[in-house]
């Protein structure tokens, strides 16, 4: 039973890291921050995962994103541990996250921001992140069968949604160290190697723009890693300098 629920979890964590993939490159560094473009194909692949495994809508995690960059760790961020208490924001980032999407306030970020690719094409369909979502479990089941693959869908959730995002938004905003002392949030490399870098989350707010979230050579950006694979391939485009203080 041991190595059965072993096996479950890796699994589980390699979907979660999977979409953390394309959380960082697509959703943060891309869309949100336009930092990078990307080849269509690579582009559908990215909307097609986050569809399946998380049933994020775009438009409403790119306006949570901007306005906590608007308001960072002060009135008016939408997740910061130092507004609502760390232990809050570690254990309950989604219902923070959840929230925000329904204030308009906060939708206002985003406004102008519209459907690509593949979000054309189910943007109108009642519920489609829960249809994405529901389709991708169903996927899982057919693969492993059905008691494994709710057991992965499960710890695939629980790792993606209240571990490795709570870790980003609660934990790197309360402690850590820091390359730009007047600068917000703080860096953890051990957060930023399980998060494809988005724990060098001092350097992010540093330079919000920039693709690559290393600024020292001690630090480990693997998301930048795998940008410069696809760069080098010709699927994805640097649009935005690199700033490392």
């Amino acid at each position: 039973m041991f190595f059965y629920l072993a096996g479950c979890l890796l699994v589980g964590f390699f979907i979660a890291e999977i979409a953390s993939v394309s959380t960082t490159l697509y959703l943060h560094r891309g869309t949100t921050h336009r930092a990078i473009t990307f080849h269509p194909i690579i582009e559908f692949l990215f909307q097609f995962n986050l569809w399946l495994s998380t049933g994020i809508n775009r438009k409403e995690w790119e306006a949570v994103h901007l306005c906590h960059h608007a308001h960072a760790d002060e009135e008016g961020d939408p997740h910061s541990p130092l507004i609502y208490g760390f232990w809050k924001v570690q254990l309950f980032n989604a219902f923070f996250y959840w929230r925000a999407t329904k204030d308009p306030k906060v939708l206002w970020y985003a406004k102008h921001r519209q459907p690509v690719g593949f979000e054309k094409l189910v943007s109108r369909i009642w519920g489609s992140g829960v249809l994405g979502l529901i389709i991708g479990v169903s996927l899982a089941c057919y693969i492993f069968g059905l008691k494994t693959g709710l057991l992965i869908s499960s710890f695939h959730a629980l790792l993606y949604v209240f571990f490795l995002n709570n870790l980003v938004n609660g934990w790197c905003h309360y402690r850590g160290y820091k390359n730009y002392p007047q600068t917000v949030a703080f860096n953890n490399r051990f957060i930023a190697l399980i998060t494809m870098g988005e724990g060098l989350h001092n350097n992010h707010h540093y330079s919000p723009g920039s693709p690559k979230l290393s600024h020292k050579s001690n630090e480990f950006d693997l998301g930048w890693g795998i940008l410069k694979i696809l760069s080098f391939l010709g699927l994805a485009k640097i649009t935005k300098q690199i700033k490392t203080g």
